[in-house]
């Protein structure tokens, strides 16, 4: 793999989208407050870099230029008017200059790539401390012309708990201050707040296409046949297919086969030993965990087009035989929806090892019928 440096002037993908949202600069109508909506890994969180770019750079006429002053500061993430709001853990995980010291390191990353999701060990909601400090940002007089800007990742960790930093960001959206807009990221636009949802105007991203994904990672990655392997497996998640393209297709194959392993028979060891190491992953690093059965969802997907008569990811073809001829009435919908359910398990702060043990009784149970 070359170098996989990247910033979002770069993308170029959901044109449809980024025609709509770039015309309310060209008519003088800058919305207040944004939603871009969809699915992980459909360019949301670059465009939404790219968008609060745009709106604030001089030179630009359909893209922002990414050399302007202005447009150099939003890349690092050192503009004095552009705000961006992510999931924190409480100080009593973890202490205030590990959590500086962890979103520093992960801008640096998203700085280059704009693909990369930031993740803080433990994070699961904004607090309302956080929105506080906002408020009184955005009031204070600015030196310069420049439009403000404020980003938030993640938004529907806003209403998490009592949601009081939903009601507290909401009163600043019903009043905004002058020469300053919003903008909401979120893949779980039903847990936001109608109120929210009534004062943005709402941008909803399709998953991206197969031939986006593979023209992006053609870019940096010489591998064609990697990024074709990417491409399909990922399902439209540009987050997903970089992983899958930085881990390689024989270590993929190995978490694919691993976890199908574990889930086929029932030994002990093996189950308990999955059990430590999901639930270890779900507390200290979510997108891991997320990702692994992601893998095994993709692969129970390809497991059932072959079921059915359809073509399948060649990788896969020795082990989705294998897997239908010990299970040819195995309920693979029902194991699908059970998938669903374990990787939004750690979001509603289940006890995980209860979960990851429910979870291997049930599929056990729809793979034998």
């Amino acid at each position: 793999m070359v170098n996989e440096t990247m910033t979002f002037t770069n993308v170029k993908m959901q044109s449809a989208l980024w025609e709509r949202v770039i015309l309310s600069k060209k008519n003088n109508r800058i919305g207040s407050a944004y939603l871009f909506s969809g699915p992980n890994g459909s360019a949301k969180e670059a465009l939404a870099l790219k968008f609060s770019a745009y709106l604030n750079c001089n030179e630009s006429t359909m893209e922002p230029c990414g050399i302007c002053s202005s447009c150099k500061r939003i890349i690092a993430f050192q503009h004095e008017n552009h705000h961006l709001i992510v999931p924190i853990p409480s100080d009593k995980q973890i202490s205030d200059s590990d959590k500086r010291n962890i979103l520093i390191t992960e801008l640096k990353i998203k700085s280059n790539n704009p693909f990369h999701k930031i993740s803080i060990p433990k994070a699961k909601t904004i607090p309302i401390s956080i929105i506080r400090n906002l408020k009184k940002e955005l009031f204070l007089k600015s030196v310069d012309s420049d439009r403000k800007i404020v980003l938030i990742f993640d938004a529907h960790a806003l209403c998490t708990g009592d949601a009081s930093s939903a009601n507290a960001i909401l009163k600043i959206l019903e009043e905004p201050p002058n020469n300053t807009t919003f903008i909401l990221v979120s893949d779980h636009k039903a847990e936001l707040l109608p109120t929210i949802l009534s004062r943005c105007q709402i941008i909803n991203f399709p998953i991206l296409q197969n031939d986006e994904i593979i023209s992006y990672l053609s870019s940096y990655e010489s591998d064609s046949e990697l990024v074709d392997f990417a491409a399909e497996l990922s399902e439209g998640n540009m987050n997903y297919a970089q992983r899958i393209c930085r881990n390689g297709i024989n270590d993929i194959m190995q978490i694919i086969k691993k976890l199908v392993a574990t889930l086929m028979a029932y030994n002990e060891k093996n189950w308990r030993v999955f059990i430590q190491e999901y639930s270890r992953m779900a507390n200290n690093n979510l997108n891991d965990y997320k990702f692994h059965f992601f893998l095994f969802q993709s692969w129970l997907k390809q497991a059932n087009n072959s079921h059915i008569g359809l073509n399948e990811i060649p990788a896969f073809e020795e082990i989705i035989k294998n897997f239908n001829s010990k299970f040819p009435d195995a309920r693979l919908d029902k194991i699908n929806c059970m998938v669903e359910d374990i990787m939004n398990a750690p979001k509603n702060n289940f006890f995980m090892p209860i979960q990851l043990t429910n979870f291997l009784i049930g599929v056990r149970k729809n793979l034998l019928n």
